[in-house]
């Protein structure tokens, strides 16, 4: 082997791997505490676990200010799980805040530094999250978005319902199943989406979005419960803006009985699991069922009553105008009676008179008889032919005259005519 002419020392790969881990169990004799970001979990069928610990940038879209891998071996794994769960249903999954206790080491066969993780500070964990919701529902109320959704009134009946969850999973099945029982004509708009895990705040909120295009009367997020961390999403920021800019009511049922995740904070109604958020749905139809069976039970009560005073009214009515009819029918009657009365006493009076009348008239008749007349010394002159000699000129010389007289006629001819004079004339 040459060695370099500047003095240097020469080491193997291996010598200088074994410096480093000598080096840095100098430096870091015992273990430390170590603050990040999970990143990349990975969950071994081993048992083991394997993570980055990352600082993220603090401007967001840039790549992380640094990072560190840790490895989490089976038989720590089991005290750090406890642990988690046993304080606040935690559990290591992307993106939680950690504090974790480990040791620094350097594995020469990868040529990797690491954190080898022993043990976990849960309080740092959930004063974290505790944190960063406060500080997102303070943002919320600052911009008047925390109370945005309760001003979506939701129609009545709300039988137009959209569901946003995992199809297929318990929540999806207790909903639906409460819904169904219920017999009522509800329309579910059902959109999949995933409730936890990389990637699920914004799978939810797109969900969302997609189903208030169909313009659902409300619409229902709901999940099947679980630890904080798989809880992670209904605390997401993206998520929380979305419920509130939505222009429709947004009921949540998330399954869990103790905290309030940001999603309920900023829901029109929130209700503790999927099946009481279905129950309160079918509840309100419910009640505008029984208000519309009330309404016409009720109007069916006033226009029974309403008739029965209408046939009170006609039975008076019906009394009284038979009352006024019959005391008519009496007067008219009377009336009739007396006219029938005079009626049979006046054509008697009419013949005594007329008959009187026609014994006058006969009488001058009689007077006027021209037999009469010739019986008591007048005659009446006609021509041959029985015209009426009225006036001297009404004959002529040679003109035959019949003359009637009392017991008989006389026949003379015309010698002559004369005129009347002047004095004479009547």
């Amino acid at each position: 082997m040459i060695e370099p002419s500047d003095g240097l020392p020469t080491l193997s790969v291996e010598e200088l791997s074994h410096l480093l881990k000598d080096g840095l169990a100098t430096l870091f004799p015992e273990d430390l505490w170590v603050e990040g970001q999970v990143s990349n979990f990975h969950d071994a069928r081993s048992g083991h676990a394997y993570f980055d610990l990352v600082e993220p940038s603090a401007v967001p879209g840039r790549a992380v200010a640094a990072k560190l891998s840790v490895a989490l071996f089976k038989g720590a794994r089991i005290g750090v799980d406890h642990t988690l769960a046993a304080v606040g249903e935690l559990a290591l999954a992307n993106d939680l805040q950690l504090r974790i206790r480990a040791r620094l080491d350097f594995y020469p066969p990868s040529g990797r530094l690491q954190l080898i993780m022993n043990g976990v500070d849960p309080a740092f964990t959930l004063g974290r999250l505790a944190a960063e919701r406060e500080r997102l529902l303070h943002a919320l109320a600052d911009e008047g978005l925390l109370r945005a959704n309760r001003a979506n009134p939701i129609p009545v009946p709300p039988l137009r319902v959209g569901l946003v969850t995992s199809i297929g999973s318990a929540a999806h099945a207790d909903f639906s199943e409460e819904i169904s029982r219920s017999g009522f004509p509800f329309t579910i708009l059902e959109r999949d989406a995933r409730v936890q895990g990389d990637g699920s705040a914004v799978d939810l909120a797109e969900a969302l979005h997609m189903v208030a295009t169909h313009q659902p009367d409300v619409i229902a997020l709901v999940r099947g419960g679980g630890s904080a961390t798989d809880l992670a999403a209904f605390d997401a920021e993206v998520l929380a803006r979305t419920i509130a800019t939505l222009d429709v009511a947004v009921v949540t049922g998330i399954g869990h009985e103790v905290d309030r995740a940001v999603a309920d904070e900023v829901a029109h109604t929130a209700f503790k699991t999927p099946t009481a958020c279905a129950v309160a749905i079918v509840g309100q139809v419910a009640a505008f069922a029984d208000a519309v069976t009330d309404l016409q039970e009720s109007i069916a009560l006033r226009a029974g009553a309403s008739t029965a005073r209408s046939t009170d009214l006609l039975d008076d009515l019906a009394q009284r105008t038979a009352r006024s009819a019959t005391a008519v029918l009496d007067r008219r009657a009377d009336r009739l009676d007396d006219k029938v009365k005079r009626l049979r006493r006046s054509p008697l009076a009419t013949l005594d008179r007329q008959a009187e009348r026609l014994a006058g008239i006969t009488s001058n008749l009689r007077a006027l008889d021209p037999a009469r007349i010739l019986a008591r010394g007048w005659s009446i002159t006609r021509l041959a032919d029985g015209t009426l000699v009225r006036s001297v000129t009404d004959t002529a010389v040679g003109d035959t005259l019949v003359t009637h007289v009392a017991g008989g006629t006389v026949t003379s001819t015309v010698d002559e005519t004369e005129p009347a004079s002047r004095e004479e004339t009547p």
